[in-house]
């Protein structure tokens, strides 16, 4: 095996990327954001770059890698190599991606769901070690699920295990970036969260928000709910209160199902702070049947916003 990997974490509105070696130590790291919810060949262009820079920093030779590990945001069959959807970036139904990059890079690449990698990557070197079934809830720009099984990964018939945001909770909920109504993902996710904002305003409640709202209509980051609520703002704390809510009754339905050893909880919302979090496990204990609500260990990422990389970076030396 050789001495270094390229993990890529593809987010819906960053791509970070690093060069790891084997003992899971990250020796330089990038990232960028100028494919945000872009077509396919800018976030290729993107991905590109961010492989080209890692390159030329090292100093080293394409040799030295045993190949590059990508995570996408959404469905994918990792075995075809294939993009079969994304809900958050446009027009990637059944795009040949590990092909593509493969033909890029001149490297063996391998292809999962970010999530999936994200698992691995807390199961290999953070929260889940020593572990034998644990699960990964990522909270982010959408809601995603790992699940390791007897210390392996659970992809499913064609990849697409671990689905669990667009389990609908609410026939008649509002629409979800998928095409449905009331997915998990409409309310425990940075899109859920952006669009209760929208819903806030235009329903004219009074609320700070109003005057942050993006020039060109996109997503309203949770960072700005955030700071609202911490301001005092009762609009922004009911609706990060309510993403902690759906938070909670996804991490239910985990321990529910699947009776893991562990959940470990990830992504870009568990920095949105107390009110969220505490929402969060409140509804947990409140959906979950009492005789198992302590049959599984919850815990915050270890890695955070490295477990992507890390989780990309071991699927390749494992499958090398």
């Amino acid at each position: 095996m050789k001495s270094y990997s390229i993990g890529i974490d593809i987010g819906g509105t960053k791509i970070t990327a690093g060069i790891v070696n084997t003992s899971g130590d990250i020796i330089d790291k990038q990232s960028i954001s100028t494919h945000a919810e872009k077509d396919p060949q800018i976030v290729i262009d993107s991905i590109g770059e961010i492989f080209n820079t890692l390159l030329d920093n090292s100093k080293k030779s394409i040799d030295a890698f045993e190949g590059v590990g990508v995570g996408f945001p959404g469905n994918t069959d990792g075995r075809a190599g294939v993009v079969l959807t994304s809900s958050n970036l446009p027009n990637w139904d059944h795009f040949p991606l590990r092909d593509t990059l493969n033909d890029l890079f001149g490297l063996p690449v391998t292809l999962d769901n970010d999530t999936n990698l994200c698992t691995l990557g807390e199961y290999v070197y953070g929260a889940g070690r020593g572990t034998q079934n644990m699960c990964y809830l990522t909270l982010s720009t959408g809601t995603g699920l790992g699940i390791i099984v007897r210390g392996k990964l659970l992809t499913g018939n064609n990849g697409t295990a671990g689905e669990l945001g667009h389990v609908v909770i609410d026939i008649d909920g509002p629409r979800c970036t998928c095409g449905k109504r009331g997915c998990i993902m409409a309310y425990a996710s940075g899109v859920g969260i952006s669009r209760m904002v929208y819903e806030a305003i235009e329903a004219k409640e009074e609320t700070e928000l109003q005057n942050n709202l993006p020039s060109n209509g996109q997503r309203v980051k949770a960072e700005i709910v955030v700071e609202a609520s911490e301001r005092g703002d009762a609009v922004a704390t009911r609706i990060l209160e309510t993403a902690g809510l759906y938070s909670g009754i996804a991490l239910s339905i985990i321990i529910q199902v699947l009776n893991p050893e562990m959940v470990v909880i990830g992504g870009g919302l568990t920095k949105a702070g107390p009110i969220l979090l505490e929402a969060a496990v409140k509804s947990m204990k409140k959906h979950t049947q009492p005789e198992i609500i302590d049959s599984a260990q919850v815990e915050l990422s270890h890695l955070g916003d490295d477990a992507g990389i890390l989780g990309a970076a071991a699927q390749v030396f494992t499958s090398g």
